[in-house]
């Protein structure tokens, strides 16, 4: 019985060192998030890159890259990168936007939607002469 109660204790001495040993801290996150994900030729959109490794350029035709992924200027999120971009006056569609993330590629869609008419565009061009009367009450 007092070996059995030694090799208890033993064990139980054992386990929290045991335990400290095996812990690792979670893998930080990998992503890539645009501020939107559809939008009209010329318009902005932000992107946040999140990579625990070597993050690679973010590609896609959909967006023009104003700003590339940098790191925050404090020191905040290390893991994290800030860019800024603008829609590409591509043909309306889905697209891929992508990143790699040590090696690994990362990749969102993005919709561009068709481009938005300007105010005060004329829609239908006149035919023929303007009506501006018989000139009678000249």
């Amino acid at each position: 019985m007092q070996i059995l109660s030694l090799t208890a204790a033993c064990l139980l001495a054992l386990t929290p060192a045991a335990a400290a040993q095996t812990t690792t801290s979670p893998p930080l996150p990998t992503w890539l998030r645009l501020s939107v994900y559809s939008g009209h030729p010329g318009e902005k959109v932000s992107l946040t890159v999140a990579c625990d490794g070597e993050a690679g350029p973010v590609t896609t035709k959909a967006l023009r890259i104003t700003t590339p992924p940098a790191p925050n200027a404090e020191g905040h999120q290390p893991w994290a990168l800030f860019g800024e971009s603008v829609v590409a006056a591509v043909a309306p569609g889905t697209y891929p936007v992508s990143f790699r993330c040590a090696g690994k590629p990362v990749t969102v869609r993005f919709t561009v939607l068709a481009a938005k008419s300007r105010p005060g565009q004329v829609k239908v061009l006149p035919h023929g002469a303007p009506r501006t009367g018989d000139g009678s009450a000249a």
